[in-house]
C-alpha cells in the first residue's frame, strides 16, 4: 500500500487530498483547502503566504513519508496543439521539442515540455497536444514544496488530471462531451472525446459572492467555448452533452440554465464517486478536488497525460562499445571451448558476419535517407494542399486587424488545415482593451475566414496592453482573384 498526497493552488486558497492506494483502489484519508494568509514583509505590500498557511494545515494531518503530487494551472503553462511528420512513437519528443521552440517564443531549452499524441498511426502526420512549462515557474513551485516540507515526484496539469478522472469513471460516450469545473475564482472548459483532451482553456472569473452573477459568467463562457472549440479537431461531431464538476446539489441552478438557454443535456459529476471516500473526509465544493482526485487516481493506475517533472524522452541510443565488448568476450569464450575443432568455421562465420554487418549498416543508411525524403515530401505536400496562396492571405490579414496602437501581435503561425482544404493561422498578442479582440473577430469574420478567439486574459505586469488574447483563425482555399480586400471599392 503506498500513500499519495496531491497539492495544488491558486490565488485564494491552496488544497489537498491524503490518500491510500492498494493497487488501483483508492481510499481517501483527508481532503480539504486552505485560505491563504497574507503578510507584509519589509513593509511591502500585503501578498498571500501560500507555503506556509500550506505547512500549517499538513502539520495537522501526520503525513509523514508520502509520494507527493502537485497540480499546475492551465494558466502557469503554454499549451500548443501541434501537427509533426509521420514518425514512430520513440521519435516524437525529438520533434515535438523541435516544433515547440519554433512556433513559440517563450519556449527554451530549458523549458519542460511534455506531451501527448491524439493519433496513432506512425504512416500519416501525427497530431499532438504540448504543454510547456517555464524553468522559472517549476523552481518557483518546487522552492514551495521545499519550505512546505514535501518532495514533489510529478508535476501534472489540473485540467488533464480532471478530465482523467472523468474518463476512468463515466460510461463511455460516443461523442464528446464538455467538462466544467470552478475551483476558486477560475473555471476549467476541457472538450473530451474517446478519452482524450482536444480543447482546454481556463477562464478567471471576477470574484463575487454573488452565485447567480457568476453563474451568468460561466454560461458566458461555455457558449463561447462551444462555439470555438477545435471544430476541425471534432470531426463536425458537436458537443452533445455537458457535465459540471460538483458534490450533491452543487450547481443545480447552473445545470438546469445550460438546459434551457444552450439547449444541451447537463448534469453534475460527482468526483468523489471515482474514489472510496468517508462522508468525514469530503469536504464542501466537491468539484475543487476533481484534477487531485484524477492525479491520485491516475498515480495508482501508473499513467499520467502529462508530468513536467518526467517528460516524454527520445529513447537513449545503445551503447555500441558496450555491445562490442560483451560479444567479444562470447567469441572468446566460445574460442576457447571449442577453438581448435572449430576455428576454420568460425573464421568463416566471423568473416561473413562482418561482411553482413556492412551490408545491414548501407541498407539502414539508405532506408533513413529515403524516410527524410518522405517526410520533406509530405510536409510540402500538406503545405500546398489546402489551396491558399499564405502571402495574399498573410496581406488581407494585415489590413483586417486593428490599428498597431490598439494591438500588438506577438505570434503567428501557419499550417494547412487538417481536413486538407484550406488554412490555420494562429494568432498571439495584446491589445489595450478586450473589446478590440471583437473588434478584430468582426473584422476578419467574412465569407472566406473564420475566428475562434478561447481564450482572453488580463495581463498583470503591463499597464500599455494589460489583455492579451490566442485567436485561430482558419482560411478557406481561394485562387489569386478571389483576394480583393486590397482592392479600392468599385465606383458607384
Amino acid at each position: 500500500m503506498s500513500r499519495i498526497l496531491a497539492l495544488d493552488w491558486d490565488r485564494r486558497e491552496a488544497r489537498y487530498v491524503l490518500a491510500n492506494a492498494n493497487g488501483t483502489k483508492v481510499s481517501v484519508r483527508a481532503a480539504a483547502s486552505v485560505p491563504l494568509v497574507d503578510v507584509v514583509e519589509g513593509g511591502g505590500e500585503p501578498h498571500p503566504d501560500l507555503a506556509n498557511s500550506l505547512r500549517a494545515a499538513l502539520s495537522r494531518e501526520k503525513v509523514g513519508r508520502v509520494v507527493t503530487l502537485v497540480g499546475v494551472d492551465r494558466g502557469s503553462i503554454e499549451l500548443l496543439q501541434l501537427t509533426v511528420p509521420p514518425a514512430r512513437d520513440e521519435e516524437l519528443p525529438e520533434l515535438v521539442f523541435n516544433q515547440a521552440m519554433r512556433d513559440s517564443p517563450t519556449i527554451t531549452e530549458d523549458s519542460s515540455i511534455d506531451f501527448f499524441a491524439l493519433g496513432d498511426n506512425p504512416a500519416k502526420p501525427r497530431r499532438v497536444t504540448a504543454a510547456a512549462l517555464a524553468p522559472e515557474r517549476l523552481a518557483r513551485i518546487t522552492e514551495t514544496c521545499r519550505v512546505v516540507g514535501v518532495k514533489p515526484q510529478r508535476m501534472l496539469l489540473r485540467p488533464f488530471a480532471s478530465a482523467s478522472l472523468f474518463a476512468r469513471t463515466a460510461s463511455p460516450l460516443d461523442e464528446p462531451c464538455l467538462l466544467v469545473n470552478l475551483v476558486a475564482d477560475e473555471v476549467d472548459l476541457t472538450v473530451l472525446d474517446e478519452g482524450k483532451v482536444l480543447f482546454s482553456r481556463t477562464v478567471r472569473l471576477p470574484h463575487s459572492s454573488d452565485e447567480q452573477q457568476t453563474d451568468q459568467r460561466v454560461l458566458a463562457e461555455i457558449h463561447r467555448s462551444l462555439a470555438v472549440a477545435l471544430p476541425s479537431q471534432l470531426d463536425d461531431t458537436p458537443v452533445g452533452r455537458v457535465y459540471v464538476f460538483g458534490g450533491p446539489g452543487e450547481h443545480q441552478e447552473l445545470i438546469e440554465r445550460i438546459g434551457e438557454e444552450l439547449s444541451l443535456a447537463a448534469e453534475a459529476f460527482d468526483p468523489f464517486e471515482a474514489v472510496d471516500a468517508t462522508s468525514a473526509a469530503v469536504p464542501g465544493h466537491g468539484g475543487r478536488f476533481a484534477s487531485l482526485l484524477g492525479m491520485v487516481l491516475d498515480e495508482a493506475h501508473g499513467s499520467h497525460a502529462v508530468d513536467f517533472l518526467h517528460p516524454r524522452e527520445k529513447p537513449k541510443p545503445l551503447d555500441r562499445r558496450r555491445v562490442a565488448v560483451l560479444a567479444a568476450a562470447v567469441v572468446t569464450g566460445l574460442a576457447v571451448v571449442v577453438g581448435y575443432y572449430v576455428s576454420g568455421a568460425l573464421a568463416d562465420v566471423d568473416a561473413r558476419n562482418r561482411q553482413l554487418g556492412r551490408r545491414l549498416g548501407e541498407l539502414n543508411a539508405l532506408l533513413n535517407q529515403n524516410a527524410n525524403d518522405f517526410q520533406v515530401f509530405q510536409a510540402v505536400r500538406d503545405w500546398q494542399s489546402g489551396g491558399v496562396l499564405w502571402l495574399e492571405e498573410l496581406r488581407e490579414l494585415s489590413l483586417a486587424l486593428p490599428d498597431g496602437e490598439d494591438m500588438v501581435i506577438l505570434r503567428m503561425s501557419l499550417s494547412p488545415a487538417r481536413s486538407g482544404a484550406g488554412g490555420v493561422i494562429g494568432l498571439q498578442g495584446v491589445v489595450r482593451d478586450s473589446s478590440t479582440v471583437v473588434v478584430m473577430e468582426q473584422g476578419l469574420r467574412d465569407g472566406a475566414h473564420q475566428i475562434r478567439s478561447p481564450s482572453v486574459y488580463q495581463r498583470a505586469k503591463d499597464a500599455s496592453y494589460p489583455w492579451a488574447f490566442d485567436a485561430t483563425v482558419f482560411a478557406a482555399g481561394r485562387t489569386k482573384s478571389q483576394y480583393t480586400r486590397h482592392l479600392p471599392d468599385p465606383a458607384p
